[in-house]
């Protein structure tokens, strides 16, 4: 079509220049007309010789001089004048050019003058104005080079304006004709199809310009890309590694990607990773996700598993298909080496996402199988997963497993809860979720019972009963049952219970029947039905196999109790001396016991050998008191009146707290008074007075001093002791027991809000009554059981602030667990000092110790906790439960004064229990190893927790939140992430959930903040340093170079894009 136009044109102008009378006016470059004016002529050398100003000058002064304006030359001078302004870029020349169109419409010239001002326009990058002036022009009005030059420039506008199609058509009319505009309109025409995805037309038309001296340096980063476009990878193969050895460095790792790229569709992935490495090494801008997860695939795909975990981590981001995708692969590797934990971790991720399907089915699947094969269960997950799997997939292949899997998990998980919940989900159950759900629900009664939660612990031994299939599992039912009535002082239920198991036939064979003799015994003792209790606990003795057994000696004595209350006096000693014969540590009780009951009958002299034995035994006991003052009553009957007195003054001097005390000094006292001692007699009465105000002794030991005065004649001073002590005598004397006895009445038949308001009449009437200590004791016991803490805590302090008396203790005990519950730990800790120091019941001073053990290390008195859990681990007690917590105590209280080593010890100790004290101290034994730097170790013990204490979920919570820290302390910011995720996902604690929330936030921070973020496009296809297209892309005739860079950005987001899709 081009070549036809040229031809035709050649001949219209040798027509012209056949008829016409000027021959050369369309030339470009006038030829001089033969012309008189010698200034015009001059003028048109000078153009001719691009000196376009002198040039104008002499235009001009032809234009002023000339007389006829319509003649030839004039005509042509005003053209030319007009044309040295536009060359001259002068602001009049596009208006001087216009107006000579609009004066000479009919001169040859105007069509050379459209073309001008085309250009002129075009060199001003005005496309738009450009496009008006050229598309006026008849193109055979203009010569070949015009031609070209006029093809170039309208579709070189059209493309600047994206008319890609006009702009092609252009290129395509010039760009096989050999012209200088050629290679240019072929790179054009092929970028175009480029850009048009019409890569066969540009690959063939970008091959031509291989060896183009102006284009060959970029032509080949195009073919290498549409060759990777039309997934001819063995051409990319092929063509483009020898550009490595020529290529700017920047293009290098986009070549290199180039290439990586096509052996790794080739599924030549070794090949490829030389290649993929090669452009993240040198690639100097942030590598995209997909560049990240392929070079993780090739290396995966070649057995490169740590490698390829590296990578593939660097390519999880939003919540996308390649996250998803990458997330498996990730799980894939962890499994070829061996690392489940971290391969469930990301299994879980990738059956969260929904983009693919099928990775989401076999990544459920796979979790959850791994969580059953770890025995990991942190949230239930094994079991939420299978479930989940189970009404998911109802149609899978796998769903068979997934079902045996389910039904096996139910048995190795340690979290009964969940896998009960789980169970009661599942209306229609086979014969083996029946028994599961027999067996779990029995395990899970079994974990509330050693967590002391007995009402739910009875409500799941029942829920176990649904099922009974297993006929061991329901005799322990029956028995566990009964303990945790027996626990709640349910004692009939508990004797029910017992007696149920004991006719079950497995309980025979476990050996327990004589055990439950001991508990119904204990049950009937605590009814206060003792000859019942009597019975039983003979059972027990009479079954039992092993002579020397606590349980034994112990039952011994409940049975000589029973004998005793009963007034079987002679049985009663007989038991008693039974238990002491064993020699187990209720000795003291058993020789003190015996000799109460001697004293009884009248064996006074066997009485007082057994206090004497118990006395003098090596180890000290807690009974010490009660038979020293026994012992003197027991010698002050015989008229050992000598020895009776030593030993209430040994009693008086060592122990002034027992509660033995005010009796001792009034026999201390009479013994003086039968002696005629008065002045000794006097002080001892008037210490009873004095310290034991409001008692019963008090006004005993009143009325001897009284006598005293009198039988001296001294009512003078008896009425200056009356007013010494305020008036003492008035308030023991005042004859208020009648109105007390009414509220006493109410108090005993347990009618507390009754009694409660007769009391405090009683108060308000006589606030120094006979019976004061008495009424603020019941009303503070009242109070105390009717929840009115704070009222009851006002009486108890009222009692505990007197001299000690016979409700010191219960006050002390009583006010210590309100001031617990009140939140008022000083208090407490003060309540129970006191009680360990009064109290005369060994399990009061007990309870007293523990209480100190918690509430010192509460208080951060981390010395004083150590002490007392020292003391309780050294005890010789069945509470495995307290041992534990002692040494949980133990081991916070040394890690706060820094002792790690110590702290480790016990926290490994108290780790061994499967209860809540066990879940933290595991907890802690994970921190100490991860503050010591013991990353391996802390990981491993922290696992271990979850397998170990699943039901426990805020350890759990807490464990995973510090093996992320631990995570984090090893630069693994994946799992640390991964694992925060879990705890945010499925914790139930807003305080876990939080701290997850803030550490993950932080991580990512940190992460973000690593990364340099800045556009670059893929290939810089900038020709600007490229001298031999400066030629071409000069000012005068072609494109401005700066043009390029847009175009390169054109071509690399192009690339992009494919990279993306691929």
């Amino acid at each position: 079509m081009v070549k036809r136009k040229l031809f035709l044109k050649k001949l219209t102008y040798l027509i012209i220049l056949f008829f016409a009378i000027n021959t050369n006016v369309l030339s470009q470059k006038t030829t001089i007309y033969t012309h008189d004016n010698a200034t015009y002529n001059s003028a048109l050398e000078l153009y001719d010789k691009e000196k376009f100003s002198a040039a104008q000058e002499k235009f001009a002064q032809v234009l002023q001089h000339i007389k006829n304006d319509k003649s030839e030359i004039a005509v042509d001078a005003m053209y030319y004048h007009a044309l040295c302004g536009l060359e001259l870029f002068n602001i009049d020349a596009e208006n001087l050019l216009i107006k000579f169109i609009y004066a000479y419409p009919e001169s040859p010239k105007v069509k050379l003058a459209y073309f001008h001002l085309g250009k002129y326009h075009f060199r001003k990058k005005d496309y738009d104005e450009a496009l008006k002036w050229f598309e006026k022009i008849d193109i055979y009005d203009l010569s070949e080079e015009e031609l070209a030059e006029y093809h170039f420039k309208i579709g070189y506008s059209h493309f600047m304006k994206k008319e890609y199609e006009k702009a092609s058509t252009s290129f395509y009319e010039i760009k096989d004709v050999d012209t200088k505009y050629t290679s240019s309109a072929k790179y054009y025409y092929g970028h175009i199809a480029y850009l048009q995805k019409k890569y066969e037309s540009a690959l063939q038309t970008f091959l031509t310009l291989s060896n183009d001296e102006k284009f060959s340096p970029i032509v080949p980063y195009y073919i290498t890309q549409i060759y990777y476009l039309q997934k001819n990878y063995s051409k990319v193969i092929e063509y483009a590694p020898a550009l490595l050895d020529t290529a700017l460095p920047k293009r290098v790792p986009e070549i290199s990607r180039l290439i990586g790229e096509a052996y790794y569709n080739t599924n030549k992935f070794s090949e490829s990773i030389p290649y993929l490495k090669r452009f993240h090494k040198e690639k100097t801008t942030e590598i995209s996700r997909t560049d990240n997860y392929e070079l993780g695939y090739a290396y995966y795909k070649t057995d490169s598993c740590e490698l390829a975990i590296v990578w593939f981590k660097k390519a999880i981001g939003k919540d996308d298909s390649l996250t998803q995708t990458t997330h498996y692969h990730i799980a894939e590797c962890y499994l070829k080496l061996g690392e489940k934990k971290y391969a469930r971790n990301s299994f879980r991720i990738a059956s969260q996402l929904e983009f693919d399907p099928q990775i989401k089915e076999d990544a459920l699947f796979s979790f959850a199988k791994i969580s059953y094969e770890l025995s990991i269960h942190p949230y239930n997950d094994a079991i939420i997963a299978f479930e989940e799997f189970i009404n998911t997939y109802p149609n899978s292949a796998k769903l068979n497993d997934a079902y045996e899997f389910l039904v096996a998990v139910y048995f190795t998980t340690k979290n009964y809860e969940a896998a009960l919940a789980s169970l009661e989900k599942i209306k229609n159950k086979n014969i083996q979720l029946e028994e599961a759900y027999q067996k779990i629900a029995y395990y899970r009664g079994i974990e509330l019972f050693n967590n002391r939660k007995y009402p739910e612990a009875i409500l799941h031994f029942d829920k176990s009963d649904t099922y009974q299939l297993d006929k061991k599992i329901k005799a322990d039912n029956c028995y566990w049952r009964a303990e945790a009535y027996y626990r709640l002082d349910k004692n009939e239920q508990a004797i029910a219970a017992y007696k149920k198991y004991i006719f079950e036939p497995e309980a025979i064979v476990a050996n327990q029947v004589n055990k439950a003799h001991y508990s119904i015994g204990y049950a009937y003792f605590n009814l206060k039905e003792y000859n019942n209790a009597n019975e039983w606990f003979r059972k027990y003795v009479q079954n039992a196999k092993e002579e020397n057994t606590k349980i034994k000696n112990d039952a011994l004595n409940r049975i000589g109790d029973c004998f005793y209350i009963t007034k079987d006096y002679k049985a009663a000693i007989e038991y008693y001396d039974k238990a002491a014969l064993l020699g187990l540590d209720k000795l003291d009780y058993s020789l003190y016991q015996s000799a109460v009951v001697n004293g009884v009958v009248g064996n006074y002299n066997d009485k007082i050998s057994l206090l004497n034995t118990l006395i003098n035994r090596k180890e000290k006991s807690h009974l010490l008191d009660d038979a020293i003052f026994h012992l003197a009553k027991t010698q002050l009957i015989i008229n050992e009146t000598d020895n009776a007195l030593v030993n209430f003054q040994l009693l008086i001097k060592d122990y002034p707290n027992s509660p033995y005390l005010s009796q001792a000094l009034i026999k201390e006292g009479l013994i003086y008074y039968n002696r005629k001692d008065d002045q000794n007699a006097l002080i001892a009465f008037k210490t009873v007075v004095t310290n034991y105000t409001e008692t019963d002794d008090a006004k005993e030991a009143l009325q001897k001093i009284k006598k005293i005065y009198i039988d001296k004649g001294e009512l003078g001073s008896y009425e200056d002791y009356l007013v010494s002590i305020g008036g003492a005598d008035s308030s023991i004397m005042v004859m208020d027991e009648d109105y007390f006895e009414v509220a006493e009445n109410s108090y005993m038949k347990n009618k507390c809000d009754k009694a409660v308001n007769e009391l405090t009449k009683y108060l308000e009437k006589y606030p120094n009554g006979n019976y004061v200590l008495n009424a603020h004791y019941y009303k503070a016991d009242c109070e105390y059981r009717s929840g009115f803490e704070d009222e009851a805590l006002i009486n108890f302090n009222y009692i505990i602030e007197q001299p000690k008396n016979k409700f010191s203790e219960s006050a002390l005990l009583k006010a210590g667990q309100l001031n617990t519950n009140l939140g008022k730990p000083e208090d407490a800790l003060n309540n129970y000092s006191q009680l360990e120091y009064l109290a005369d019941i060994p399990s009061n001073v007990f309870i007293a110790q523990v209480e100190q053990m918690r509430l010192n290390f509460q208080l951060k008195r981390p010395d004083e906790a150590i002490k007392y859990c020292e003391l309780i681990i050294n005890k010789d007690i069945d509470d495995a439960n307290l041992i534990t917590e002692a040494h949980l105590i133990y081991g916070k209280a040394v890690l706060e004064k820094d002792d790690y080593n110590l702290a480790l010890k016990e926290f490994t100790t108290a780790s061994t229990s499967a209860n809540v004290f066990g879940a933290e101290a595991k907890y802690n034994v994970a921190y100490i190893l991860c503050l010591r730097g013991e990353h391996e170790k802390c990981e491993a013990e922290v696992f271990s927790l979850i397998k170990k204490f699943s039901s426990y979920s805020y350890w759990i919570g807490k464990s995973l939140i510090l093996l992320a820290d631990n995570y984090v302390a090893t630069t693994d910011f994946f799992q640390a992430k991964v694992t925060l995720k879990n705890v945010i996902d499925n914790s139930k604690f807003p305080e876990l959930v939080n701290t997850a929330s803030e550490k993950l936030a932080i991580i990512e921070q940190q992460e973000a903040a690593q990364k340099i973020v800045e556009e670059e496009p893929i290939l810089d296809l900038n020709l600007t340093n490229d001298k031999n297209l400066e030629k071409l892309f000069n000012e005068k005739e072609e494109v401005i170079e700066e043009d390029l860079p847009e175009l390169n950005k054109i071509i690399d987001s192009e690339i992009e894009d494919k990279f993306k899709d691929e």
